[in-house]
């Protein structure tokens, strides 16, 4: 047993070591190819993304993930020609940004896993921009320009120090959001199943087509101005898609602005170059901030339309059907007018929990609330997944099978009735009850034009003789008595 959980403790932090160490290597690599000569990286998302790793999974967050982190941060500078004192201290300054930051959030007991809720989105910014963003470059700025073969110098310590915290605040608005939007495992493979069948819509580009136009413009309008080129296009494509692509479109934005605006005024010259780039990464963090606020505020408002429309269409004790909606979806199975989607036939049970009041009576309403909870998780193992099940009220519920013939609809009703009996339900204080239920059925072959509640009726007078000949079983409506 200890061999075992050695193994698998081992096993964890190694695989932490080498994700952590290979990701940190290949994004400072892209920052290190896209420094110019002389000057601080234009592009840094090693610390953004590290930062957004050891908070969205917590089990790289550990020794061998910190200590992958380093190694990938030494490598890819000695790789590319720095010493090695310089490369430690640089490595220190990147790793001071998720330290830091993460030590403010544990302070002030942010909740970074609801960064899509309220202001936590903002104020994680904040403490980004004045905690860790800050911290790298104070450290920086005291201790490599005084060092040999560095490419900062005493003489322009400053304008280093705003080059790299504004450098820090752009990359972390434009990388942290991806890593933290990543889809979950299991809603990854919902949304790839639903984007399946969903039908591909030219007019789900248009907001995506906008953006590339409007950054294309900035090729042939290059100023101070062109940053403001892509805001229209940025807020249509945040109300348009959700978090994940927005962060994605966000970020190459940003990327592409930055790298343009920043070969601009480098051509021009190197003074024009260093007065202009902290305003010009500062803008782009602001007009960043704009479309994914206004992801996050819409992606909220599609949540709280999905829990009220939730709460109007189903039972909150026992999260089936309500009544309303239970009609509503039965009345468009009947009146179905693509034949197609048609159903050939119908059966409605009507379901009633026997003397279910005396439950209440006997064991109270909390024990009764829990016996139509379980009983309607019961009855939802033995249907089908298409077929509909509601609670008309009270301990009277209604299902609806499709597709079925009149003896499979009798089968099925027959394995309800009898699960119920069959397994005793535990209440609280250990106690144990067996219940039983009465059904009512009503079968109907389509297309009919008979409204719902006729077979809702039809269902009820067979629900009503079960319960006249001793309740726990079930009867069939007239017609079907004789031709069964």
């Amino acid at each position: 047993m200890f061999a075992q959980t050695f193994q698998h403790g081992f096993r964890q932090h190694l695989n932490a070591f080498i994700i952590v160490a290979s990701i940190i290597f290949i994004c400072a690599l892209c920052g290190i190819l896209a420094r110019p000569l002389f000057f601080l990286s234009i592009c840094w998302p090693a610390n953004a993304v590290l930062l957004g790793l050891l908070l969205r999974f917590r089990s790289l967050n550990n020794f061998s993930g910190w200590f992958g982190a380093f190694i990938g941060f030494m490598l890819a500078d000695l790789l590319t020609g720095n010493t090695l004192l310089v490369t430690f201290l640089l490595t220190i300054a990147n790793l001071l940004n998720p330290v830091v930051t993460l030590a403010l959030i544990a302070l002030f007991k942010l909740n970074y896993k609801e960064y899509n809720k309220g202001l936590t989105f903002l104020y994680l910014f904040l403490l980004c921009s004045i905690g860790g963003c800050l911290a790298s470059p104070a450290f920086a700025a005291l201790t490599i320009p005084y060092v040999e073969n560095t490419f900062m110098t005493p003489e322009r310590v400053w304008i280093d120090f705003g080059m790299w915290w504004s450098g820090e605040i752009l990359n972390m608005i434009a990388f942290l959001p991806i890593v933290l939007a990543i889809p979950e495992k299991q809603n990854l493979k919902s949304y790839l199943q639903n984007l399946q069948f969903k039908q591909f819509s030219y007019q789900d580009l248009l907001p995506l087509i906008a953006v590339i136009i409007s950054v294309g413009l900035t090729h042939f309008f290059i100023g101070p101005g062109a940053i403001m080129f892509p805001i229209a296009a940025l807020v249509w494509a945040s109300l348009s898609y959700n978090l994940f692509y927005v962060a994605i479109i966000n970020c190459i934005v940003c990327m592409l602005l930055n790298n343009t605006l920043n070969e601009f005024y480098i051509d021009q010259s190197s003074d024009a170059f260093l007065s202009t780039t902290i305003s010009i990464r500062i803008g782009l963090f602001m007009l960043a901030l704009g479309p994914l606020t206004l992801a996050i505020n819409s992606l909220n408002r599609q949540k709280l339309y999905q829990q009220i429309l939730y709460l109007a269409n189903y039972d909150s004790l026992t999260t089936v059907m309500n009544r309303r909606f239970f009609y509503e979806q039965s009345e468009d199975i009947i009146r179905a007018k693509n034949k197609l989607q048609a159903e050939k036939t119908i059966a409605i049970l009507l379901l009633d929990l026997d003397h279910f009041k005396n439950i209440n009576d006997q064991y109270g309403h909390y024990n009764g609330d829990l016996v139509l909870q379980i009983f309607s998780e019961r009855i939802k193992l033995v249907l089908r997944e298409d077929d509909l099940l509601g609670r008309l009220g009270g301990e009277e519920f209604a299902i609806l099978l499709k597709n079925v013939s009149l003896k499979q609809s009798i089968s099925i009703a027959d394995r309800i009735r009898d699960t119920i009996q069959s397994l005793p339900i535990e209440l609280d204080k250990h106690q144990h009850i067996y219940i039983s239920v009465s059904i009512g059925l009503s079968f109907e072959k389509l297309p009919s034009a008979l409204p719902l509640q006729h077979l809702i009726n039809r269902a009820d007078q067979a629900l009503y003789q079960a319960k006249e000949k001793g309740r726990n079983q079930i009867c069939l409506e007239i017609g079907l008595q004789n031709s069964f």
